[in-house]
């Protein structure tokens, strides 16, 4: 047989497979040979061998998708009817915990193929670190995790995260070095950052969608780091290092618990991978002293990994919007406007709160005029002259943000802390950063 095969030998050739994982691994199970925990993982393992071999399968994206819809149709079945559910999902469901992890896979792989139609390396390689590497994590670290760090599913070990990275290491490095032109120094540095990155991005996954996250974020870091010369992979693995042991030494500084804290590493590595330095200022800032000038009401650590998404999601549509029009200083401006507006209503809740007494506005007017100063006005002395007009728009915008967050906000005396008062604010930081509009570039 010719590769590719004709798509319909294709897809009936991997439905196939994918239906002997299953069974083979749902008999094991049924005899008790092995536990839920290996049944499932084996039929993870598999699964992600034999997606991987889609570029020597498929040509076409269509293949791929009708592949994917066939697997969510089926497990929807595996999962929610009673007879499937007791012959085949023992491989499946037989865990204490509640995950989508097998709905995700196959969109994933479908997305990731739409992304990368053909390409081993871009599309192959994440899919084999989540086939091995989440393996390798999930059951190292169920017989030797010790030392454990909170999530937002329960607790993770980082024996279990540690494996990762050393499995991701390897699937990355061997192919790289063995099948490709790239040199050594290249592939190894490109496996570190893999490993370092797709680790944080497990480690702050709940509820199955690190198969979702890990093959997207995969495919986009070794695509960004394929063929990067050498000083500038130095350079990224450096920053991405010091991104998660900063966050990490800083955590209880914070009120994140343990995957926001790496989270907020993520965030700010892509911040950094796609704007550059200039584009970190601001989150630092916030990320730094945000407790220092608003402590918390009893120190807790009870924000997690959505928070710093929600905080970081308006600089992230900023930073798409440079990407497309880049050069132009307004843009990574109305990031640290939005970061700005959300240091001004952390301290704005917290402060009406804590000090009943004093009138909403004039808290309103003293947090605008901290966050201006430490926050925006930092990023628009680095850029200079041409910053001024849209500095001052921005501080305008800050004002009218914060007023519209008081404004829409229920319950804003007795501080809000549930996720909805998180979005609000993300949506008073858009808002209040499109200020920046208004001066032409």
């Amino acid at each position: 047989m010719t590769l590719p095969p004709d798509p319909f030998i294709g897809i009936a050739l991997v439905a196939v497979l994918l239906a002997v994982a299953v069974g083979i691994a749902a008999t094991l199970r049924r005899l008790n040979l092995v536990n839920g925990e290996i049944a499932r993982k084996s039929v993870h393992v598999q699964l992600g061998l034999i997606v991987a071999a889609f570029p020597w399968l498929f040509t076409e994206r269509w293949p791929v998708w009708v592949l994917a819809g066939m697997a969510v149709v089926a497990l929807a079945g595996v999962r929610w009817l009673p007879r499937l559910r007791a012959s085949v999902g023992g491989s499946l469901h037989d865990v204490d915990r509640l995950s989508w992890g097998e709905f995700c896979f196959p969109i994933a792989a479908a997305v990731a193929w739409s992304l990368m139609p053909g390409d081993w390396i871009r599309f192959s390689l994440p899919i084999l670190v989540l086939a091995v590497s989440d393996a390798v994590a999930a059951l190292v670290g169920t017989w030797y995790g010790r030392m454990h760090y909170t999530t937002a599913g329960g607790r993770k070990s980082w024996e279990g995260s540690l494996g990762f990275a050393a499995a991701t290491f390897m699937v990355v490095h061997v192919p790289l070095l063995l099948a490709t032109p790239i040199g050594r120094a290249d592939s190894l540095l490109i496996a570190i950052n893999m490993a370092l990155l797709l680790m944080l991005v497990e480690a702050l996954a709940w509820e199955g969608f690190d198969n979702l996250f890990i093959p997207i974020a995969g495919l986009l870091l070794i695509d960004e780091c394929y063929g990067l010369p050498l000083p500038e992979l130095i350079e990224s693995t450096v920053v991405m290092t010091g991104l998660a042991l900063g966050v990490w030494w800083w955590r209880r500084h914070t009120t994140l618990d343990d995957a926001a804290v790496l989270a907020c590493a993520v965030l700010g590595f892509v911040s950094w991978s796609a704007g550059g330095w200039l584009w970190l200022l601001a989150p630092t800032v916030l990320f730094v002293l945000y407790t220092a000038l608003f402590p918390p009401r009893d120190g807790e650590r009870e924000h997690r990994a959505l928070i710093p998404l929600t905080i970081a999601l308006p600089g992230l549509v900023w930073l798409l919007v440079d990407t497309r029009h880049y050069g132009d200083p307004r843009w990574v401006l109305a990031a640290a406007g939005a970061y700005a507006i959300h240091l001004a209503g952390i301290g704005l809740l917290c402060e009406v709160h804590r000090r009943p007494e004093r009138h909403w506005f004039v808290v309103v007017v003293v947090t605008w005029l901290l966050s201006v100063a430490i926050v925006l006005v930092p990023t628009a002395w680095v850029i200079g002259q041409t910053a001024l007009m849209p500095t001052l728009a921005l501080a305008v915008g800050e004002l009218i943000g914060l007023l519209l967050l008081w404004a829409i906000l229920p319950d804003r005396r007795a501080l809000p802390t549930g996720e909805r008062r998180w979005w609000w604010q993300c949506v008073a930081a858009l808002i209040g950063s499109c200020a920046v509009l208004v001066v032409r570039a």
